[in-house]
């Protein structure tokens, strides 16, 4: 189970209010910016996702 900092949550945050489906390149550049894998960000997406939909209802 991955352990986010402040900063990278603060940018994967950030980056979920603009877009809340990241493409493929975007994920890529998101990850090497934040110093995360391709894989714990397009996870971290679809729990934030999931998370988001349940307080929209």
């Amino acid at each position: 189970r991955a352990v986010f900092s402040n900063l990278q949550r603060k940018g994967l945050e950030k980056r979920f209010e603009i877009q809340k489906y990241v493409t493929k390149p975007d994920r890529r550049q998101l990850a090497a910016m934040l110093g995360l894998t391709d894989a714990q960000v397009k996870v971290w997406f679809q729990n934030r996702r999931m998370k988001w939909r349940h307080l929209e209802e």
